[in-house]
């Protein structure tokens, strides 16, 4: 597993605020040794380039869209996004993406820094797999799922207000991102000095959590849905 020194943190500028980034539509959400985190708002008919497509990369929606991604090899790939949906593309697999639907898409872009993290490349196991790796028969995520990619584990989580994790579990370092503007409390690892550990993030927003035992509860008064990265 992958250790880093950053410590679970309260707020999101412990991470690196959202900022401008240069590549044209993006705007930066996290970044630290392991990930990179970009959000992408594209209008319907407009394109980007997937200026990180050097690293393998997965690509979370907020919205209902459909998007043509430019592929080197292959010519083109259709993706049908729904809120939530994953879609993981090897290194050097996409050169840019467009909107080809009639609403604007609303997504994110995760760029895994390190090499070799998913060596195997993706496999089209059960409907969950379909989906991430763009299989046929692919179909959409549904509100609980997790499928590893090597040394990753995507895992998509939803829960109704007031709803926790049955019980605390290990888990390695790992990488938040919110679909949902969403609250969150670790049961399990209070912070020292409030006494509690409460996330509270606006959709597309992302946070990293340190390994270790947690329970996770959805304290907000909404339902509450997040992906994470775990390493």
């Amino acid at each position: 597993m992958i250790r880093t020194s950053v410590l679970l943190s309260l707020t999101l500028g412990a991470f690196g605020f959202a900022q401008s980034s240069p590549q044209g539509h993006y705007e930066s959400k996290f970044e630290n040794d392991v990930v990179a985190v970009y959000q992408l708002n594209l209008a319907p008919g407009e394109t980007a380039s997937a200026f990180q497509s050097a690293h393998d990369t997965v690509w979370l929606s907020l919205t209902d869209s459909t998007v043509s991604f430019a592929r080197p090899q292959s010519g083109k790939t259709d993706v049908h996004f729904a809120p939530g949906d994953a879609r993981f593309f090897s290194s050097f697999e996409t050169k840019t993406l467009t909107n080809t639907g009639a609403e604007a898409f609303r997504g994110l872009m995760i760029a895994l820094k390190a090499r070799g993290l998913v060596s195997n490349g993706c496999e089209c196991t059960g409907d969950t797999g379909k989906t991430i790796c763009g299989c046929t028969g692919a179909s959409h995520l549904d509100s609980l799922w997790a499928f590893s990619l090597g040394d990753v584990t995507l895992a998509g989580t939803s829960l109704i207000a007031g709803e926790a994790f049955r019980s605390a579990s290990v888990r390695g370092d790992m990488l938040l991102v919110a679909i949902t503007d969403l609250t969150l409390q670790d049961e399990v690892r209070p912070d020292t000095q409030t006494g509690d550990a409460v996330l509270r993030l606006k959709a597309a927003d992302a946070v990293w959590i340190n390994g270790g035992r947690h329970k996770l509860k959805n304290t907000g008064t909404e339902k509450a849905r997040f992906v994470t990265l775990e390493f």
